[in-house]
């Protein structure tokens, strides 16, 4: 089955959710081993960027993707920060080492500094991930579904 990302009906005019779904999109384009965590995920996962007063929903159903535009239901996991710290995400490098986010090894600073952002960001308060300790699992996919990927690592 070919993984599909679809919008729903009015969010098109989110931000959030076009740019959510414009990088899951080209992560699955660019890197086929987060295909595999796609087609597995079926859960809900909202977005919150309080600073912009946006909010969208991912509803994944193996293989399948909709983007709505604010939040549907309830979530299994939510994401709330900033609209920055949320694109942040994807800068966050995957490494190949048990599939797990992990720094890659051929550019320590840059790696090393968007680890360290993101764990400022998560310690501080300014990126809180609601439901992290009940679907560790589905946050793991969620942010290689969001991240760029680390090729340089092999």
């Amino acid at each position: 089955m070919e993984p599909s990302i679809a919008l729903a009906s009015g969010s098109e005019d989110n931000d959030l959710a076009l740019w959510a779904a414009a990088v899951i999109r080209t992560n699955l384009e660019q890197n086929p081993s987060v295909r595999r965590d796609f087609v597995a995920m079926r859960a809900a996962v909202a977005m919150v960027a309080p600073d912009r007063r946006l909010s969208t929903t991912l509803r994944f159903d193996l293989g399948q993707l909709t983007v709505h535009d604010s939040m549907i239901g309830v979530p299994d996991v939510t994401l709330c920060a900033d609209y920055e710290v949320l694109m942040g995400l994807t800068r966050l490098p995957i490494g190949r080492l048990g599939r797990l986010p992990l720094p890659g090894w051929s550019t320590p600073r840059q790696r090393r500094v968007a680890w360290r952002r993101t764990a400022l960001d998560l310690v501080s308060g300014d990126l809180k991930i609601y439901g992290l300790m009940a679907h560790p699992r589905l946050v793991t996919r969620l942010l290689r579904l969001l991240s760029q990927p680390s090729d340089a690592a092999s």
